[in-house]
């Protein structure tokens, strides 16, 4: 008995922008300017031994010179930390995650809709937790800034040999306890609640953001004030609509954290001209994560990537490619 195999037409994906996406992002995202101007002027670090701040009179922070991930204040406090931070401490090329974790903090478009995720999970319009931390862990990931290039590393094509570019994606928010806060995160948060207390925003809340990036260990703990724009905004939002750059189909997202989720990500995807700043380098690391989700790996990298592809839209013809390849 004889049988024949018909082989598989090789795939082509196509990723089309919608011929208004970058008009309408440069009209309500914040100039390249004004984010360098915020992100060197207005971030707030702080020492990682000792928690000093950067805006304290004569305090000048530092950081690791290997992994970038990290701040100190002297070399005292540096040699201090260093028997926990080695088992962290990689080397990294050129100005590391945490400068876009610094540039996605000081855009205030993205933060506006980051921020709705922690009102909508939390629950801060009906309780608005003033006197309590709360706090979720957002993983942060690199994808390629061209969208054939992820179906092809997913796909396991291979890959050309010039480096890749790739753009900071949100993959995923998930909320933590009140336990999981350390005593230097509550510290962090106990400093920003005084001082937005001073301010003369006690009604306001405060939360905290820890920001992971897939297959590294390091982390960065953030201090979040929620100010009331962002309260009535949620409050009054309406879904956000889609429009199909090649079949001008119109798909309605909800207005939750996944939506909110997915429109951040989308803005820094139609991004070509790198207003945003949240364009870098591709990592090896980078790429094995995509292949990793595609392969099934349980690794939590990949299980987030992989919950990211089955609710964002962009990924949809994918999915289905790979389904009916499974299934054939």
């Amino acid at each position: 008995m004889s049988s024949t195999t018909t082989p598989r037409t090789p795939v082509q994906f196509t990723h089309a922008v919608h011929p208004d996406a970058e008009a309408y992002l440069k009209s309500i995202a914040p100039s390249s300017k004004d984010i360098r101007t915020t992100r060197r002027d207005g971030m707030d670090h702080c020492c990682t031994t000792c928690l000093k701040h950067s805006r304290e009179p004569g305090v000048v922070l530092r950081q690791c010179g290997k992994c970038k991930s990290v701040w100190y204040c002297s070399k005292e406090c540096q040699k201090a930390d260093w028997p926990k931070h080695k088992e962290k401490c990689k080397k990294v090329d050129g100005s590391g995650i945490l400068k876009l974790v610094d540039t996605l903090c000081a855009n205030p478009l993205l933060q506006a809709y980051l921020q709705a995720c922690f009102v909508l999970d939390f629950d801060l319009l009906r309780r608005p937790h003033l006197d309590s931390p709360f706090m979720a862990r957002v993983d942060i990931a690199i994808e390629p800034a061209d969208g054939p290039q992820f179906f092809r590393i997913f796909l396991g094509e291979e890959l050309p040999e010039t480096k890749l570019q790739g753009m900071l994606q949100v993959n995923g928010f998930t909320p933590g306890k009140p336990a999981q806060i350390s005593p230097k995160s509550m510290t962090i948060w106990r400093e920003l609640r005084d001082r937005v207390n001073a301010d003369g925003f006690s009604r306001d809340p405060v939360g905290l953001v820890e920001y992971a990036n897939g297959g590294t260990d390091n982390t960065f703990t953030v201090a979040m004030h929620i100010q009331s724009p962002i309260m009535e905004m949620v409050e009054k939002a309406d879904p956000f609509p889609y429009t199909s750059a090649i079949t001008r189909k119109i798909t309605i997202v909800p207005f939750t954290v996944e939506g909110c989720m997915e429109f951040i990500n989308t803005q820094i995807r139609a991004d070509k001209k790198d207003q945003l700043l949240l364009r870098t380098e591709m990592r090896p690391l980078d790429i094995q994560i995509i292949r990793d989700a595609a392969a099934g790996s349980n690794s939590v990298p990949a299980r987030i990537l992989n919950a990211k592809l089955a609710r964002e839209q962009i990924y949809k013809s994918l999915l289905q490619y790979v389904r009916e390849s499974r299934s054939a």
